[in-house]
């Protein structure tokens, strides 16, 4: 997970620490994980990337790992941020980050920032 931010590295462990069915499998996966591309969007971003497909694939029932809602740092402002994680095959391939604005309800527009300043605060509540 070394190609990961430091935001996505928090979120990929509060997926796999929610998931607990799946979570210590998911992590093995995602240890191998290479980084294919950063997508950012404006409004958030995907993170697309590739594991060892030599390993089982999870059983998940969906297409999708419903990720955490986290109060995210953008430079000095908190930006309310959801994730889902993205399976293909029984293996994740793109973590996806959005945004629900700052608590004054103002949006960052996330293209004028790097991504990997983003910073995990804390979950939302």
């Amino acid at each position: 997970m070394l190609d990961f931010t430091g935001l996505e590295r928090a979120v990929l462990a509060a997926i796999c620490d929610e998931h607990q069915s799946i979570g210590r499998q998911l992590r093995g996966l995602l240890e191998t994980a290479q980084l294919l591309e950063r997508d950012n969007t404006g409004d958030g971003f995907y993170t697309t990337f590739e594991v060892d497909k030599g390993a089982p694939p999870i059983a998940w029932p969906e297409r999708m790992v419903g990720g955490p809602n986290a109060e995210v740092e953008v430079d000095d402002e908190t930006l309310l941020m959801g994730f889902v994680l993205w399976i293909e095959g029984g293996y994740p391939d793109c973590l996806e980050g959005y945004q629900y604005g700052t608590p004054s309800g103002d949006n960052i527009d996330l293209r004028h920032e790097d991504l990997s300043g983003l910073a995990w605060l804390r979950p939302m509540s």
